[in-house]
C-alpha cells in the first residue's frame, strides 16, 4: 500500500492506527475474513468529499467525474485510547438500523501491515493522512489549479485520492488516516455497489484488540475467552479500554 502525505512526528514514532467497530460488524469481519471499504459519497460530513460533491461544470454544463464511483475508502486514526473517539464511533446505526450508543472494539494495526491488504486483493491501495483545513482555506481551494487538473482526469489517480484528503479544522481532534481502494471490478458488491469487500487474515493484520470501556468485565471476559479459543488471538493481544472505570481515589483531610 503505497503513501501519499507525509507522516508526523508521533506516527513515525508509533506506527500504529486504530478503528473501532460495533461487535456485530467486528465478528462478521473475523467470520468472513473480510473488511469493507465504502465509496466517500456515503460519508456523513458534506464537506468531506468536498472536491467530488462539488457542483462541477464541464464544456457548460454539469460535469460528473466518472472516478467517483471507482474510489473507496475506510477511515482510521492514529489518536490513541480516546474517550470523545469512543462515544462518537460507538454512538451511530447497528445493522439493524437502530441509533444508540453500542458497545465496541477497538482494532489496532501497524502501517507497515497495510501492505497485507494489497497483497492479496487485486487493484490499487493507498493511504493518507487527513489535512483539516479552516473555512477560509476551504474556499479557496475550487479555484485552484491542482484540483481543477485533478477533476479533469478520468482514471482514477494519487491525485483525486489528494482531493479526499481534506476536512474542516473541526475534525482535527480525530487525527485521521484513509485508507484507498481503487479495486478489481470483482471486489465491488454486486447489489451494493457503494461497497468494496476486501480480503484479510484477521491474525495477519490485527495486532491487538481494546474493548469498549463501558462493557461489563464478565462480557469483556466472555469475549477475550472466545477470541483465544475460537480466532488464534493470544492473550497478550486483548485489553479493555479503563475510561469508565470507578473513581477509586481516597483523599484523607486527616493526614
Amino acid at each position: 500500500m503505497k503513501r501519499i502525505s507525509t507522516l508526523p512526528k508521533k506516527l513515525k514514532e508509533l506506527p500504529y492506527i486504530y478503528r473501532i467497530e460495533l461487535l456485530d460488524r467486528f465478528y462478521g469481519m473475523l467470520d468472513k475474513k473480510e473488511m469493507t471499504f465504502v465509496n466517500p459519497d456515503k460519508w456523513e460530513d458534506p464537506l468531506e468529499n468536498l472536491i467530488f460533491n462539488a457542483k462541477v461544470i464541464k464544456n457548460g454544463k454539469a460535469y460528473k467525474n466518472p472516478v467517483k464511483e471507482k474510489i473507496f475508502s475506510q477511515c482510521w486514526s492514529y489518536e490513541g485510547d480516546s474517550y470523545g473517539i469512543w462515544k462518537i464511533y460507538t454512538t451511530k446505526p447497528n445493522d439493524e438500523g437502530i441509533v444508540k450508543r453500542h458497545m465496541g472494539v477497538r482494532i489496532t494495526t501497524k502501517l507497515d501491515k497495510l501492505k497485507h491488504l494489497a497483497e492479496i486483493n487485486q487493484g490499487q491501495y493507498y493511504y493518507g493522512l487527513v489535512d483539516y483545513l479552516w473555512k477560509y482555506q476551504l474556499d479557496k481551494l475550487p479555484k485552484e489549479e491542482r484540483i481543477k487538473k485533478a477533476l479533469k482526469i478520468t482514471k482514477p489517480s494519487k491525485e483525486h485520492l489528494e482531493t479526499l484528503l481534506i476536512k474542516r479544522k473541526s475534525y482535527a481532534y480525530e487525527r485521521e488516516v484513509r485508507l484507498f481502494a481503487i479495486p478489481d471490478q470483482s471486489l465491488v458488491d454486486e447489489k451494493l455497489n457503494f461497497l468494496c469487500r476486501l480480503k484479510f487474515e484477521p491474525n495477519e493484520f490485527i495486532t491487538s484488540l481494546r474493548f469498549d470501556p463501558g462493557m461489563e468485565y464478565n462480557e469483556f471476559k466472555e469475549h477475550k475467552d472466545k477470541l483465544i479459543e475460537n480466532y488464534g488471538f493470544k492473550p497478550s493481544q486483548i485489553s479493555q479500554s479503563t475510561y469508565f472505570r470507578k473513581n477509586k481515589y481516597v483523599i484523607n483531610l486527616d493526614d
